[in-house]
């Protein structure tokens, strides 16, 4: 059993040292001073654990946050530091008249020293030991030490000795091994969720339970966005929609688009070869695929081995007689430039031309499997969503307003992962949950929990 943050009353906090796990893996706009919190382009994640926050400095915790990681930096890197995230958070606080006591940073210098935590584990233990009840203490990002994603023990356990109460609220990274989101809590007795993490927890745990309903409504899997992840052992959407397939029954569909989608275009022309192996697929080469998808986005380097997953995607939901949607036709682009004529809708990608978006009859087809379904899992936009090209956010768009109409129906509509969330954010569109993971939705749908949330189980 999981409990909730919410169960905490406040004289059971205050004057406590709480541990407060965070997911503020953020994009940035590097044109922007450090100093600034609008750097931050998108503060939806950071946004999603502010309640948490709140409800613990107004129970006077003494707050210990770790608001999450900031990118892939190699070792201590100044220009991914939190300190835009301190920032915006101090910002917020201020304006709800929450801060009675200014908020401290560890173990960096906010116009000094950048450092990492592992290194100076006595500043911050100093810091911890200086707190006054209702105030936070914000550390800093923790890939400054390359020991930390390898799960660290003796990190989790050396941070741990520091707290007394252990809040999980970083739903987008619950799925990650890290030293503090699975190490560290089995070494402090009390554990809870987050008000965020629980209602993700919630929201996504209906999609498991329909997927097991012997009779239900079709489900509908929309596998799109930009990135296929190729990594041994990552979760992907292409990892999850080949688990997902052991789940589905033949009412239900695969709906492929995005720059996902010329891949599995690629994948579908040579199934025979995908049958015959990776020696197979290595064999099509870069002018048959440009052929295909013209001068579409796609991973050069990392092609066959996404065509490989793609077809086994295919091979898969053709043995079970299940329907994967490809897109019949496109908004082209020539030559990647926004100009007159350089637009146009086409059932072929030509060469010189790149896809940008779903046509009109595969909107009106990707309409057709969200009305008919019973619940439906967005994986990411179906098209250039970028405001420099409005033309090619009319697929994205329409089925954004798709999943909102057959919401009000009642139908479980979940969106996964930052690219979605932002499309659904940006349009206003409502639907059951917007949820801030995009790996960790997929893996909590395919494994009906994450490493980071059975840790929390006591």
């Amino acid at each position: 059993m999981i409990h909730s943050v919410a169960e905490l009353s406040k004289s059971q906090l205050k004057g406590t040292v709480v541990f407060l796990r965070g997911s503020a893996d953020v994009p940035m706009n590097d044109d922007k001073d450090i100093y600034d919190a609008t750097r931050i382009k998108d503060t939806s994640r950071i946004d999603s654990f502010l309640p948490t926050l709140e409800k613990l400095v107004k129970s006077q915790a003494r707050v210990v946050l770790q608001p999450g990681w900031i990118d892939r930096p190699d070792g201590v890197e100044k220009n991914k530091s939190v300190i835009p995230v301190y920032m915006y958070i101090k910002e917020r606080l201020g304006e709800k008249g929450l801060l009675k006591h200014e908020m401290l940073f560890a173990p960096s210098e906010l116009h000094g020293k950048i450092r990492n935590i592992a290194d100076n584990f006595d500043i911050v233990k100093e810091k911890i030991s200086s707190l006054e009840d209702g105030q936070v203490l914000v550390l800093e990002n923790p890939r400054f030490d390359k020991q930390y994603n390898k799960g660290d023990e003796a990190y989790a356990r050396t941070l741990a000795g520091m707290v007394e109460i252990y809040v999980a609220d970083d739903f987008a990274q619950r799925h990650r091994p890290s030293s503090d989101i699975v190490p560290m809590p089995k070494h402090v007795d009390k554990r809870y969720a987050g008000l965020h993490l629980m209602e993700e927890i919630e929201h996504i745990s209906q999609v498991t339970k329909e997927l097991e309903k012997g009779k239900r409504k079709p489900f509908v899997f929309i596998l799109a966005g930009k990135k296929i992840e190729t990594k041994p052992g990552v979760v992907s959407k292409i990892t999850v929609a080949l688990k997902l397939l052991d789940r589905m029954k033949d009412i239900d569909k695969i709906v492929v688009g995005g720059a996902v989608a010329y891949t599995f275009m690629i994948a579908s022309k040579y199934l025979e070869k995908v049958k015959a192996g990776p020696d197979g697929v290595h064999d099509i080469s870069m002018g048959e695929i440009k052929k295909l998808i013209g001068d579409s986005y796609i991973v050069e380097d990392q092609i066959h081995e996404q065509v490989m997953l793609a077809g086994r995607v295919l091979l898969k939901a053709r043995d079970r007689g299940i329907s994967v949607l490809l897109p019949r036709d496109h908004l082209i682009m020539k030559n990647g430039r926004l100009k007159k004529g350089a637009l146009k809708e086409s059932t072929i990608i030509e060469k010189g031309w790149m896809g940008v978006d779903i046509g009109p009859q595969t909107i009106k087809e990707f309409e057709y499997a969200i009305k008919e379904a019973g619940f439906v899992v967005m994986s990411g936009p179906v098209g250039m969503f970028d405001k420099k090209i409005p033309q090619a956010a009319r697929g994205s768009t329409a089925v954004a307003k798709a999943l909102e109409e057959v919401t009000k129906n009642g139908v479980v509509t979940v969106s996964a992962g930052g690219e979605s969330t932002l499309l659904v954010n940006t349009l206003g569109i409502k639907i059951s949950h917007a949820s801030i993971g995009g790996g960790s939705t997929l893996e909590f749908i395919e494994k009906g929990t994450l490493p980071g949330i059975e840790v929390l189980e006591s």
